[in-house]
């Protein structure tokens, strides 16, 4: 086994030939900071894994049978491209096997995972938050639901082949030796598969990220958009922001209506909304009713009413969920 430290903070890359048992559980603390579960089994593991913020990426075969239970990753998406044996998951309570077919899996929803019948894939892992915030890039408006991508889809697809390519060309020889030593490549990589699953890997943006834009938003409701993002704890009203846009409230009223489909406090209320859940999601110490003052909801009652409505869950219930898993 060879670890090879990166210049970018909290990053590492790992080439195996032979990975045993032993190994395995030091690898296990120093990635994850807590003692490995108990292996059923032997095990042999050969490949490369990386890991940079908020993403990593693999190349792995398992020479025996690996079974174990799953730290607490955050809010991560994984991407399994299995070439040999099978994958074995419980989610929810329910065991699954799978074979030639990749599979999308929220981390937080597993309780263990297995690669058996010498199993050899090819996968990545990244935050739902760099999915989040691409997407809305890309839509140019606030992401209110979580993306939910497609568990399983078939292989035989020529589209998801490309993916496959871009953790190949990872994990190669040469790519890993001139990734390990840079700072700036891992942050390409991360960007290259986020873009590449959201194109590709079916979620339920993909019609509206398909669907053509005949319209493209006039420069100052795309300065009033990036100020109220900027900005989600600023109470502004829609007159201070037209003023702020050089334009009247009028015309900066109609432009969000014809271009976003919304008002301008509807759209300032989802943004502050999405920034709600991910201070929440990130562990912010802060009671539910700090966060909902912080970003200017002067009453708690009507924020969690709102947070609500928009994801289906409560302030409370979101925390008490992760902190269950910690």
């Amino acid at each position: 086994m060879k670890v090879e430290p990166s210049n970018a903070p909290k990053a590492f890359l790992i080439r195996s030939e032979n990975l045993e048992a032993d190994e395995f559980g030091t690898l296990f603390r120093r990635m994850f900071g807590n003692p490995p579960p108990p292996l059923r089994h032997p095990i042999v593991i050969t490949g490369v894994y990386g890991r940079y913020e908020g993403f990593s990426f693999r190349r792995l075969s398992f020479c025996s049978d690996l079974i174990t239970e799953l730290p607490d990753m955050g809010d991560e998406i994984t991407f399994i491209f299995p070439s040999t044996g099978r994958v074995i998951l419980e989610q929810h309570g329910e065991t699954i096997g799978t074979a030639h077919f990749g599979l999308a899996l929220e981390k937080m929803a597993l309780r263990s995972l297995g690669f058996i019948d010498n199993h050899s894939h090819h996968g990545f892992s990244v935050h739902r938050s760099l999915l989040t915030r691409r997407l809305s890039r890309l839509l140019e408006r606030p992401i209110i639901q979580p993306v939910r991508f497609q568990r399983s889809i078939d292989l035989k697809i020529e589209a998801f082949h490309g993916i496959k390519a871009i953790v190949s060309m990872a994990t190669d020889s040469d790519f890993y030796r001139l990734i390990g030593n840079s700072a700036l490549l891992p942050i390409r990589l991360q960007e290259m598969l986020v873009d590449a699953v959201l194109d590709v890997w079916p979620h339920n943006y993909t019609e509206e990220l398909k669907r053509p834009f005949p319209l493209i938003a006039p420069r100052h409701v795309k300065r009033a958009m990036d100020y109220l993002q900027a900005y989600p704890e600023i109470l502004i009203s829609g007159s201070e922001l037209a003023e702020l846009c050089n334009v009247s409230q009028r015309a900066l009223q109609e432009g969000f209506r014809r271009f976003l489909g919304t008002s301008i406090s509807a759209y300032q209320r989802q943004v502050r909304l999405q920034r709600a859940y991910e201070m929440i999601q990130q562990g912010n110490t802060s009671s539910v009713a700090d966060v909902s003052l912080a970003l200017g909801f002067t009453n708690a009652g009507r924020f969690c009413q709102y947070f609500q409505n928009a994801f289906g869950l409560s302030p409370a219930q979101l925390r008490d969920g992760l902190n269950r898993r910690r």
